[in-house]
């Protein structure tokens, strides 16, 4: 039988999911709620990049690729968010597609379903929210891409480590018995 990997990418994807709450806060509170949000983007991407560099390096995944791919994927996804953050023609939402493909291409190197669906997801949404300029719109795609990160960070916890299990304190055959309990009389000799 084989047996699948589940490496240990749910806190970076949280952390992604935490990026994308924040931003979608200030882009209520600052830009009319339309998703405009690089500079927020370029220092959270930072600050994700530092913890989960932190976390993969403290308990690493399976790395299915060469080292080398990883390598260039992080690098690639940092200078894709500072340099998409100063494009004009996309509209503030340039990081959040770089982020969202840097997802897809993880999840293939990965090769984990997963998280190639929620970086597609999150392409969707930053897409709609560059195209779509309407107040408040941005903030939606935002709570949604979030939701949608950390649905993606819940099950990668569920698969690595799995559900919590009620404790066993009980005999199990006495489960589902709902009869009470009496003892046989005593015998008379």
């Amino acid at each position: 039988m084989r047996q699948r990997h589940i490496g240990n990418n749910w806190l970076p994807v949280l952390c992604l999911s935490l990026l994308f709450l924040t931003a979608g806060a200030v882009s209520m509170m600052a830009g009319r709620g339309n998703g405009a949000t690089a500079a927020t983007f370029a220092a959270g991407t930072l600050l994700t990049a530092v913890v989960s560099a932190g976390w993969l390096w403290w308990s690493p995944s399976w790395w299915l690729a060469p080292r080398n791919h990883y390598l260039y994927l992080a690098g690639g996804s940092v200078a894709g968010v500072m340099v998409s953050a100063l494009l004009p023609f996309l509209h503030g939402c340039g990081p959040w597609l770089v982020l969202g493909g840097t997802l897809i291409a993880y999840g293939i190197l990965e090769r984990l379903r997963l998280l190639v669906t929620a970086g597609g997801a999150t392409v969707l949404a930053g897409f709609l929210a560059m195209v779509i300029h309407a107040d408040v719109w941005g903030g939606a795609m935002h709570l949604l891409t979030a939701a949608v990160l950390a649905f993606t960070a819940n099950r990668l916890y569920v698969l690595k480590y799995g559900r919590r299990r009620e404790s066993q304190d009980s005999d199990p055959e006495f489960i589902g018995f709902f009869e009470e309990y009496e003892p046989d009389p005593p015998r008379s000799l």
